[in-house]
């Protein structure tokens, strides 16, 4: 038997099997907060230093789209609704409505992946700028057992991630749940990381925003919904050596 034959086959396998982990992963989020969750293949990154490095920035949207836009929703019950839409290149929402029994999600991920080409590292900063929109209502008898009171809960997260599923950076922009009561108001986010991308790394940057609601008694109702809208992320990256030097240039 060939060596390399089988330890190609070994590696397949390998990947194989982490691909439909992740898979699982993404199922089990589905009940909870927001999904980070995102996989494009090589071919759909484009690459960013490539060479021995080079400085650049991308803007997103806007010189370039959100290669990962993805917006899903569902329900159970008869007067139950979820609802995830792209608003434009800029904007998006997610709704969860529930009157009676029943439990309803809508969730988007807007996300883009690259690669970055380079034999070397670089310096990373990543400015994520935004507004948000939450609402929050419930109809509840007053004398209603708190077991039966409508929940909910509205998510927002933006995270950097390498193509292996590491975490390098997340920022929590949105988490509430209805039992806060109800509220209805806009915010404004402008937030900025520092990271050093690897050499031959892929990497993902995502904005991930749910909202969910659910109800188990017949006279009450429930609505959640979040909107995102003015979204810009800024990626700025430079080679690790030339920001080094820059830093140690400065007069004595």
């Amino acid at each position: 038997m060939n060596p390399r034959n089988t330890s190609a086959r070994v590696v397949k396998s390998f990947c194989l099997m982490m691909v439909l982990l992740s898979g699982l992963a993404l199922g089990c989020a589905e009940g909870g907060g927001a999904t980070t969750s995102i996989r494009l293949s090589a071919a759909e990154r484009p690459d960013i230093a490539t060479g021995n490095g080079t400085s650049g920035t991308i803007q997103i949207p806007g010189e370039t789209a959100f290669n990962y836009p993805k917006f899903s929703s569902g329900q159970e019950g008869n007067d139950a609704r979820g609802s995830a839409i792209r608003v434009s290149n800029t904007a998006a929402s997610c709704s969860a409505e529930v009157k009676g029994e029943g439990k309803a999600w809508g969730a988007f991920q807007l996300g883009y992946g690259f690669d970055h080409q380079t034999k070397s590292e670089s310096k990373c900063t990543l400015r994520v700028r935004l507004k948000s929109q939450e609402t929050a209502e419930h109809e509840t008898p007053s004398n209603i057992e708190l077991k039966s009171k409508p929940t909910g809960l509205v998510n927002l997260v933006f995270i950097l991630k390498d193509a292996n599923g590491i975490t390098v950076t997340e920022e929590t922009l949105v988490s509430s749940t209805l039992r806060k009561g109800p509220r209805a108001g806009w915010a404004s986010h402008d937030i900025s990381f520092d990271a050093t991308l690897l050499p031959e790394h892929g990497y993902y940057v995502v904005l991930s925003g749910r909202s969910e609601a659910s109800a188990n008694a017949e006279d009450v109702a429930a609505l959640v919904a979040l909107e995102v809208s003015d979204i810009s992320i800024n990626l700025k990256w430079s080679p690790a050596k030339s920001a080094t030097k820059t830093a140690d240039s400065g007069t004595p």
